[in-house]
């Protein structure tokens, strides 16, 4: 999947997309912090290159895309494979994001003015569907803060100078299996019955006039057959399968 530009609830919804029902919101008090979102937007039209690694146990993929970006007045399009993917209009007060994708547009508003600790984004995600094996039930809350500001960010050979804003994006929640009855007396996927935490902590770093410049997002499984169930609070020894997903601008 391409990332999306400066998408934030991109991170957040990675262990979201199986549907379900939802609610999003974001949360300030007055929306008059002292940093401008907008500042941390490209400041003019360009073409961005990013480098996407993604590791499966010991798989690692590595591959290119380029995101077209045009900045027309206070509105700012994003086209990745010559199909418009993101568009974000800036008002005095707030950021209104819209995405394209094959599952539906989604639109998304957050205040334009922040502070360091604010949520910026928040969702909540119930989901439930019957499979061969029983009735699977998702619950997760997402949350992205503004973390802080850096001055340098350093990952795989690459190197982002300058000023930096640090986002921290939090998916917590569990993933409860009811295996059917007749599978459990014939002792078939008992070690899915129940409840199995999710936690997946992921980053963000935006850079002032140009954007999103990397993104980070490495993860802890702890049960080979839910590849998907992340726990990234476990702790390195009860890791089974290390996998990540990074993004990396190529100035």
């Amino acid at each position: 999947m391409n990332k999306k530009y400066i998408s934030l609830v991109v991170v957040a919804l990675l262990l979201t997309a199986c549907g379900g029902s939802s609610s999003s919101s974001s949360s300030k008090n007055d929306g008059k912090g002292d940093i401008d979102l907008t500042e941390y937007y490209p400041s003019k039209s360009m073409t961005k290159t990013y480098s996407s690694v993604k590791r499966d146990g010991d798989n690692v993929d590595t591959s290119h895309y380029n995101e077209i970006i045009e900045v027309v007045g206070n509105t700012i399009t994003t086209t990745v494979d010559t199909k418009v993917s993101e568009k974000s209009v800036f008002s005095d007060t707030n950021i209104t994001t819209t995405s394209f994708d094959e599952d539906g547009n989604k639109v998304y508003s957050t205040f334009r003015h922040v502070d360091l600790g604010d949520t910026i984004y928040s969702k909540k995600m119930t989901s439930s569907k019957n499979t061969d094996l029983g009735k699977v039930t998702t619950k997760v809350d997402s949350t992205c803060q503004v973390k802080s500001k850096e001055s340098k960010f350093e990952k795989n050979d690459h190197l982002y100078t300058g000023d930096l804003l640090k986002i921290e994006c939090i998916s917590e929640g569990e993933v409860i299996y009811d295996i059917k009855q007749t599978l459990l007396d014939a002792g078939v996927a008992s070690d899915l019955n129940g409840s199995h935490s999710i936690y997946n902590t992921s980053y963000v770093y935006l850079k002032k006039g140009i954007g999103e410049v990397a993104s980070v997002d490495d993860d802890c499984v702890t049960n080979a057959k839910l590849p998907m169930v992340v726990n990234d609070k476990a702790e390195p020894t009860e890791c089974v399968k290390k996998q990540y997903e990074y993004e990396f601008y190529l100035p």
